[in-house]
């Protein structure tokens, strides 16, 4: 996966420079921007501020009350959180509002990605220790030099490691962990999910988001699984109960009621009822 991976990145950089105009002068726009957020590219920053287009080869860097929303001409829409680094590799374009190509580098930190009008296959994203490919539209990323974790609301993606390990996310709130020598993936009900989910920022405060990037539900995510049954598909809970429903019922007698003594009539008594 990382070697088809290296491949299309480099299939890529030479398409751009066969045809440079295949790339927009300007990909997309910081619709929404927390101060202390710039733009960088060859050790030059800009401060990024509300309506400032963003290119390839930038690289967006938050500090610690940063926060930059980015809405890309396909309309796909990226979340960069605070204390973050990311660096905009490709953006190919294919027609005014699809892409051929986008990749990002999650350098570090915390964001939320939101696919746009582009065929699935154009999206990749790499971190420093897995590279994921894009299977449905929206999910959250926490990237750290060791480790990259997901977490998926809508759709599914495939995240695999340097040793070529990969996991698929196919339901609502699955997350997958990545490190350099093995993967992970902890289902909605598994126990060890829980305490995953509570790292992602975006899961808990959706408030700081404009109402394009906010996910319906997403802090259902973050709070332990309901027994309850909406289906098993990309767009519905996964619901697997932790512990099986039980019913209360009353418990079986434990003494039988003594039956009515049984008496024989005496020969030659009338019968009560009968005749003489």
């Amino acid at each position: 996966m990382m070697k088809q991976l290296l491949f299309r990145h480099l299939l890529v950089l030479l398409l751009s420079a066969a045809a440079p105009a295949a790339f927009a002068a300007n990909e997309g726009t910081a619709v929404g921007v927390n101060p202390d957020a710039v733009a960088q590219i060859n050790s030059t920053d800009r401060i990024l501020a509300v309506g400032t287009d963003v290119s390839v080869g930038e690289k967006i860097i938050t500090g610690p009350s940063g926060q930059v929303q980015i809405i890309f001409d396909d309309d796909t829409r990226l979340v960069v959180g605070p204390r973050s680094a990311l660096l905009i590799e490709t953006y190919l374009m294919a027609s005014s509002n699809t892409a051929q190509q986008l990749t990002i580098n999650a350098l570090g930190g915390s964001f939320r990605f939101i696919t746009g009008n582009s065929p699935k296959p154009a999206y990749s994203i790499l971190t420093p220790t897995a590279a994921i490919a894009v299977r449905g539209t929206e999910f959250d990323i926490i990237a750290e030099p060791t480790s990259t974790r997901v977490m998926l609301y809508e759709g599914a993606l495939q995240i695999c490691n340097a040793g070529g390990a990969c996991e698929e996310l196919t339901h609502r709130c699955e997350v997958a962990t990545a490190a350099r020598d093995q993967v992970n993936l902890f289902l909605r009900h598994d126990p060890l999910r829980l305490p995953l989910s509570y790292e992602f920022r975006y899961a808990r405060f959706q408030a700081p988001l404009l109402p394009p990037f906010k996910v319906s539900g997403a802090a259902l995510c973050a709070e332990p699984p309901l027994e309850e049954s909406s289906g098993e598909g990309s767009g519905g809970m996964t619901t697997r109960p932790t512990t099986p429903t039980t019913t209360t019922t009353p418990p079986p007698p434990t003494t039988r009621p003594t039956p009515p003594p049984t008496t024989r009539p005496t020969p030659g008594t009338p019968v009560a009822g009968g005749k003489n």
